[in-house]
């Protein structure tokens, strides 16, 4: 990996950044290193076609750079250059380990309080960066505004955790909540069907890879969620009453 990435990328992690391995947890290890030839950077991007390879790994090419993953996930190649290949390669990447534990990385905000969390998705413009903005304002934990990682945990419910994006923090809690936003006058904590949130939630979830398996695996785990955490909607107005309806909901979740 060249300096400059090096060093952007270090500031992005360095709340992630842990001094020694951490007993029983899988180690990772990505290399990135500079094409042969450089192809102009585009002006706008895509997600990145995906193949499967012998042995089971999984390929990934952009419009300036390609990339490869071993079978386990564990290890990553990537040649291309500037932070956003690397980035996109470490979210398949987590994507992925999130999957092999039957759970998922989402594109949403995850809110928390007295241990307990909340995710809400949503399209763009739902108002997750606002919500986010909103309870940190308040005084509140926000875990991630732009990807929530979520799991199982073995002896039943889930877990959400923040992950470097943005304003992602590592810290993680007890999953109760999962669900969508709108905006009204007033703000609201409301039941909502498991059918409306999952829809929102497999728009919003990173797919570990593009193939029957890999959307199969989403399916489940996606299923698996909505039936074990409560489906719900947060409606809320641009102001202090937000902070209030998070609190009432989780504080007595």
């Amino acid at each position: 990996m060249e300096a400059p990435e090096a060093g952007a990328l270090g500031r992005l992690f360095s709340r992630f950044v842990v001094s020694r391995d951490v007993a029983g947890e899988e180690v990772a290890r990505l290399r990135a290193v500079p094409p042969a030839e450089l192809r102009p950077e585009p002006s706008t991007r895509t997600l990145p076609r995906t193949s499967r390879l012998e042995g089971g790994g999984v390929g990934l090419a952009g419009e300036d750079y390609e990339a490869t993953l071993s079978a386990d996930g564990r290890q990553a190649h990537v040649v291309g250059r500037g932070r956003f290949p690397i980035e996109t390669v470490l979210k398949v990447m987590l994507a992925r380990a999130l999957a092999r534990r039957g759970g998922l990385l989402v594109h949403g905000v995850a809110v928390a309080h007295q241990g307990r969390a909340a995710l809400f998705t949503g399209h763009s413009g739902a108002g997750k960066s606002t919500l986010g903005a909103l309870w940190g304002q308040a005084g509140g934990q926000v875990l991630a505004d732009e990807l929530v990682a979520v799991w199982p945990e073995a002896g039943g419910g889930w877990r959400a955790a923040g992950t470097p994006w943005n304003v992602g923090q590592p810290v993680e809690a007890r999953l109760t909540a999962v669900g969508t936003l709108a905006w009204d006058a007033a703000s609201r904590w409301e039941v909502q069907p498991a059918g409306e949130v999952g829809r929102m939630l497999l728009l919003n979830a990173l797919l570990p890879e593009a193939t029957p398996a890999g959307r199969g695996g989403l399916l489940a785990a996606a299923g698996r969620l909505l039936s074990e955490v409560a489906p719900v909607r947060l409606v809320f107005a641009r102001d202090a009453s937000v902070a209030t309806a998070i609190q009432g909901a989780l504080g007595h979740g």
